[in-house]
């Protein structure tokens, strides 16, 4: 693994815990949601990568 990807990875990590805080803030619920919501968040991003990865092979 490289210093670039290293750096994205974490970029998208701080970015989702960012999201999910940000969306328990608005929808006035306990922060303590956050950490599940982010691993929602994360699956539904991994999930919609291989999407794209299997539109691009077929």
């Amino acid at each position: 693994m490289d210093v670039k990807d290293l750096l994205e990875r974490s970029g998208f990590t701080g970015l989702e815990a960012g999201l999910a805080v940000a969306i328990t803030q608005l929808g006035d619920v306990s922060v303590w949601w956050a950490a599940p919501l982010a691993l929602v968040l994360t699956a539904a991003k991994v999930w919609a990568q291989q999407r794209i990865k299997a539109k691009g092979a077929a």
